[in-house]
């Protein structure tokens, strides 16, 4: 199953489902498969409250979705992961018409906490971030790793569904492997740039690169400013005063690199790759990428599968 069309083939579970469950179970595609089981949020009415029995992943892998965790709303979009823990109570307030949430209920007795410190080995920035990862989730019951849907880490989350469903040799392995890829990334991603651990004097341009990989598909300079710590207009100023550049231009340069990757690959329509880089409007994005590089989205199309040899014809 590519990974491009597991969304759909997912959304085609849901459409297609007649039962007025909550949860609809995905069967593994290896009977002995125990490492977790795969379950699809219904959109069925009425309340989808849940009191957790096993620790849990959710995934959304597309779509919006409004998750009530304690006193927190989460509102989670398509590539965030949501950790929770054994014991704790949710509630899925509410979900667009479209989205497709995924959960991975793991065994009984699945330990986090040993699982968090094995990625650790013996270095004091890294344990010091596992051990934030595990007072949030003793304290808080949850981590929210806010992916978006083409990171790298989400393409991984793709691959281990992908995994799960079908019977291929070694995916336990594999799995388990990708989980932790899967997990190290998101966290990496997250901890390059956090407030605390900025000097306000020292802005460095590669956080800046970092934070807008991570969310150039959702992003806004009053977000970015946030994150940084920073007033939006001071935080604006000292980019452009910084790199030559205005925060804008630094979005609109990945989201173009971001689409010229995905140009080349034959199934994925440009509709939807404008969708994906971050643009609602068809004719800005033609705009922001004949400015960029001076030919329509179709000529580059044409000339990436020319030098690929791919013909499509």
């Amino acid at each position: 199953m590519a990974a491009v069309a597991l969304d759909q083939y997912l959304a085609s579970i849901l459409k297609s489902n007649s039962t007025d469950r909550n949860e609809i179970k995905l069967e593994a595609g290896n009977p002995d498969f125990d490492l977790f089981t795969i379950y699809l949020e219904n959109h069925n009415t009425g309340i989808h409250r849940y009191q957790m029995d096993v620790s849990t992943i959710l995934y959304v892998a597309k779509g919006t979705v409004t998750i009530k965790s304690g006193e927190k709303i989460i509102t989670m979009k398509s590539g965030n992961v949501l950790l929770l823990t054994e014991g704790w109570k949710y509630e899925v307030k509410s979900q667009k018409e479209d989205s497709v949430l995924v959960k991975l209920k793991f065994k009984p007795g699945f330990a986090y906490r040993e699982y968090f410190k094995y990625f650790s080995y013996k270095g004091k920035r890294e344990n010091k971030v596992i051990e934030q990862i595990i007072d949030s989730l003793d304290n808080e019951h949850v981590l929210w790793l806010k992916n978006n849907q083409i990171t790298r880490a989400s393409q991984v989350m793709q691959h281990i569904i992908g995994g799960y469903l079908n019977n291929d040799l070694f995916a336990t392995a594999l799995i388990q492997a990708e989980l932790t890829v899967m997990l190290i990334i998101s966290i990496r991603t997250q901890q390059m740039a956090t407030p605390t651990n900025l000097d306000k004097t020292k802005f460095e341009k590669k956080s800046l690169d970092n934070y807008i990989d991570a969310h150039f598909a959702d992003i806004s300079l009053a977000d970015a400013a946030k994150y940084f710590g920073f007033n939006p207009n001071y935080f604006s100023n000292m980019v452009k005063a910084k790199t030559g550049k205005s925060f804008v231009d630094h979005v609109d340069e990945r989201r173009m690199q971001e689409a010229r990757e995905l140009l080349a690959q034959p199934d994925i329509s440009l509709k939807e790759i404008i969708g994906r880089v971050g643009y609602s409007s068809k004719s800005f994005f033609y705009k922001k990428f004949n400015q960029y590089y001076h030919m329509t989205p179709a000529a580059m199309r044409e000339e990436l599968f020319r030098q690929a040899n791919i013909n499509l014809k």
